[in-house]
């Protein structure tokens, strides 16, 4: 599967990455009173995931690589206004 049809499945089980990553910078700035753009959602995310590679092994390992690379990639493009 293609990076671009990964978001797209992504897209149908949790919606536009826009607007739900808008609600959590949302949530994070009430929570530590500090402003934080989808973009930074997205990079924070990618670098849960990149923590997680440090222990994880298998299928684990490879969805977190994946994963990680998703939310680069989301992140580029919110960044990028797309």
């Amino acid at each position: 599967m293609t990076d671009e049809e990964i978001m797209k499945d992504r897209a149908k089980s949790y919606g536009d990455a826009k607007v739900s990553f808008q609600g959590i910078a949302n949530l994070w700035t009430n929570y530590i009173d500090y402003n934080i753009e989808p973009h930074e959602v997205a990079i924070m995310m990618a670098l849960l995931k990149i923590n997680r590679i440090k222990t994880a092994e298998g299928d684990s390992l490879k969805d977190s690589f994946q994963d990680a690379r998703n939310y680069l990639t989301l992140a580029e493009g919110l960044k990028n206004g797309e």
